[in-house]
Parts: structure tokens; sequence; C-alpha cells
């Protein structure tokens, strides 16, 4: 019998009630092998779940089918852990606090912090940030803050799937026997009949500022860099044959995903490939979007 992916990720403990698994799913939040799951999809005993819960991102392999809650000891027998580790003490212990009846915090100061919730790289710049936009000794700051909050709504009006149709994707992917499984205003996914690998999926993020999903990504995958097209700021980040591009427009974003494994692990392309490959997906979609 199939298992769903809302099920098994509350069934070995990733969140505490189904209800909270589907939305998780349902809100982008779960990656199966790469790419974005729906409730409904199925797992297989070797796939990899990632998870994203708050700033830390809990990625494991399946070893086991369950549907029903399980005690702790159990669960951790269907499941291997590949997560990063979560901050050190020291470090979450060195992020400001407000105390009580300070006020509610400043633009500035509610982009700092949830700078510091996404790992502790951002940490360290956030507390640089905040450390030079230090006040006088009453605590109360001398400036204005004058930058723009980030904008929905500003970047281009992306066709279904960015654009991109199955020909394109088989045409530019050279994965043979990818069929389209997902078709909805903000995700696109294709992938090789049942199995989910190989996969090529698009994603259309409104109100979530690219910066977010790069400290993320800068978590879990084995490199991050800049990425840009036309002139337009993101990122790719890469880990084994799993590739990923975004692309911002303020608090808009696009992210296109390629793995290039099959199901069994088998390899069809170098991760160098793979993420030419993703590239060219993101030139077309970003030069074919309507401004």
């Amino acid at each position: 019998m199939a298992t769903r992916i809302d099920s098994w990720i509350w069934a070995i403990r990733l969140t505490k009630t189904r209800s909270a698994a589907g939305a998780a799913c349902r809100g982008g939040h779960v990656r199966l092998n790469g790419a974005t799951a729906k409730p409904s999809a199925t797992v297989a005993v070797g796939d990899r779940v990632s998870v994203r819960q708050g700033s830390r991102e809990r990625i494991v392999e399946v070893t086991g089918l369950i549907n029903k809650r399980v005690s702790a000891a159990v669960a951790a027998q269907n499941y291997v852990d590949h997560s990063p580790p979560p901050p050190p003490r020291e470090v979450i212990a060195s992020i400001p606090r407000r105390e009580a009846g300070a006020g509610r915090p400043t633009k500035r100061e509610r982009r700092e912090l949830d700078r510091f919730r996404r790992g502790s790289m951002l940490v360290v710049a956030a507390i640089a940030v905040l450390g030079l936009s230090a006040c006088g000794s009453d605590g109360t700051s001398d400036a204005v803050d004058s930058t723009p909050e980030p904008k929905t709504g500003t970047g281009p009006d992306f066709d279904r799937c960015g654009g991109l149709t199955t020909d394109d994707v088989v045409s530019i992917s050279r994965l043979g026997g990818l069929t389209q499984v997902i078709d909805n205003p903000s995700a696109c996914e294709w992938r090789r009949g049942a199995t989910s690998a190989p996969s090529v999926s698009f994603n259309w993020y409104r109100g979530s500022p690219i910066g977010r999903e790069r400290g993320t990504e800068q978590l879990q995958r084995d490199v991050t860099q800049d990425y840009e097209v036309d002139g337009q700021s993101g990122f790719i980040a890469r880990h084994g044959n799993i590739c990923e591009t975004g692309i911002g427009w303020d608090a808009d974003f696009i992210e296109i995903s390629v793995m290039s494994a099959s199901a069994d692990g088998t390899a069809s392309m170098t991760t160098d490939q793979t993420c030419e490959v993703t590239k060219r997906l993101t030139e077309k979609v970003v030069r074919g979007a309507s401004s």
C-alpha cells in the first residue's frame, strides 16, 4: 500500500499533527527528492524528504514506510537523519532580544531578526549590522529607517509554469520520459512515470523575499553562489545531482529545480551538467516573461 508523504512525516514525528503536515506540503515547505511535494505524493524506501521548520531544514532518508503515529524510538527506525546541525547555543544566545516595554521592533530590526534565524552565517552578518546601527546609552535611535519594505507583485507576469511546456522541459533537460504531474498557478512539476526522480520543477513565490530561501539553501546544499539573468540577481545552489536557481524581484521570486538522478540513484549527468540545464530553463523563463 502506498504511503502518503503527509502521513509519513507526521508518523515519524516531524510535525505535531497530520493537518500540520498537509499544510506544510501545501505551503511548499516539503520536498521529495529535491522537488516540491503535494500532500498526496507517495514515498518509497531510499527517498529523501526535507521539511522546512522555521529557520531549520530537516532532511531525512526514508528507511521504513509507516502512516500511523508511533513513539520517538520506533519512529527513528524508519528514517536516517541527514539534517545539518542547529546553530550552537552560544550563537543563539548572542541574538539580541528586545526588553519588555521597548515597544514594537522597527522594520529594520524585524529584517535583521529574520536574518538571524536563517543560520549562523547570517547571524554574524546581522550582528554586525545591528552593531553599526547601535544607538546612544538610552537605547533609542537617532536615525530614521528610510529603507523601503520589499513589495509584492513588482516582478514580471509569468505564464503558467513560467511558460515552460513538457516539450521544452524534455528538450532542454535531456531527461526522456518526463510527464507533467503538477500544474497550478504557482507550481509545476515534471517526473518520469510514477517515480519521484528524475524531476524538474518551477515554483513562483509571491510575498516571500528571496533572501530567506537563499539562507535555507546555504544550510542545505553543498554550494550556493550568486547567479543572475539579464542583470536580475539571485542564487544557484547544488547538491549531488540536484541543482536549483532562484531569481528575485523585491518580495517575489521564482525557483527552478532539476534532479537528474533516477529513483535508484543512477546519475544520467554530472552536477555541472545538471546546473547547466537548470540555468537554461531559468533563462528561458525569465526572458520569456512579460514585464
